[in-house]
């Protein structure tokens, strides 16, 4: 009697790893394009946008608001989760987690706070970004800073899963790379 068995398909968390990482580009592209495009029906757009913000800023408008940051972190530990996928510390399911419980908690955010609310009356123009966030600065200060942000959870899941598995030293190497990008 054959014993018959279903194949493996792959990691389930990987696989819905990865399908929030489509989830968040997709999400973070219809944003920008919103943006973009003036959509003013959308409460984010109307509050980080106007007919007559120049581009920079229609761009910057991405992480101009809290919504938006969380979406645009969220994308980029998405990014970075692909990294970490196809590198060797793939194997390591207890950082894997660890990353995976940030994400789907700014995703949780994301979902009290949304960017994608819907405006009751839709304004002629928006409001535009804060004056004060109208530098040129800001199109570069916080990318950077977020880079750096979602770059730190994976030397901490590293550092949990050896905290876990009682191998203190073991993250030191699997995490250092991580260590010295998100601190750079």
């Amino acid at each position: 009697k054959k014993n018959i068995r279903p194949q493996s398909t792959g990691n389930l968390g990987e696989r819905l790893f990865l399908a929030s990482v489509g989830a968040g580009i997709a999400a973070s592209l219809l944003m920008m394009y919103f943006l973009l495009t003036n959509q003013f029906q959308y409460e984010y757009v109307s509050k980080y946008s106007s007919l007559d913000q120049p581009l920079i800023y229609l761009i910057s408008a991405l992480w101009a608001g809290q919504e938006g940051t969380f979406l645009f972190w969220a994308m980029l530990v998405g990014l970075m989760g692909l990294v970490f996928i196809r590198s060797k510390q793939h194997d390591d399911k207890i950082a894997m987690g660890v990353v995976n419980v940030f994400a789907a908690f700014l995703y949780l955010l994301m979902l009290v706070k949304s960017p994608f609310q819907i405006n009751e009356q839709v304004p002629k123009d928006g409001a535009g970004m804060n004056p004060l966030l109208m530098n040129p600065w800001m199109a570069i200060h916080p990318p950077i800073l977020f880079i750096g942000y979602a770059a730190t959870i994976f030397p901490f899941g590293l550092v949990l899963s050896a905290l876990a598995r009682r191998s203190y030293e073991s993250w030191n190497d699997r995490g250092f790379a991580w260590t010295l990008f998100a601190t750079v």
